[in-house]
């Protein structure tokens, strides 16, 4: 496994926990799922890793096929790795795919005959930080 994705795993797995919220890794084998979290009021709720190197990438893209239909216990867990600084990590409504804003949020469907190609795009960039920073898991926990 990619040390990117396995130490992302880790970064997130911490931080649910220190949120006091019980985490799970997706043993199901359902594609698109990395945790199942747990609230105190009982609801489940389930995390897509995506973690992103912004040394290499300024985007990320996701596989609708992967992923599944955006629904409301459905989240996209976004790692923003960076030279020398904290992980960050944004918790992003798999809703907010569904409504693209096509500046940071895009909808990259490639219609019924390619539909295995079809995928939601989340771009970073120095601009777009204030817009995501709405998803701070720090803002998005009472989401939860």
């Amino acid at each position: 496994m990619d040390k990117l994705i396995k130490y992302a795993q880790h970064f997130v797995k911490l931080e649910l926990m220190k949120a006091r919220l019980e985490v799970f890794q997706n043993e199901s084998g359902r594609g698109g799922v990395d945790f199942i979290v747990k609230t105190s009021s009982g609801k489940y709720h389930e995390l897509y890793l995506q973690p992103i190197n912004l040394i290499k990438e300024r985007s990320i893209k996701i596989p609708k096929q992967e992923f599944g239909e955006p629904k409301d216990n459905l989240w996209v867990a976004l790692v923003l790795f960076m030279n020398e600084m904290e992980l960050v990590l944004y918790l992003i409504p798999s809703k907010t795919l569904a409504e693209p804003d096509d500046y940071i949020f895009i909808d990259n469907d490639q219609g019924d005959r390619f539909k295995h190609l079809s995928n939601w795009e989340i771009k970073v960039f120095t601009k777009a930080i204030p817009e995501l920073s709405k998803f701070a898991f720090s803002n998005m926990l009472k989401e939860l």
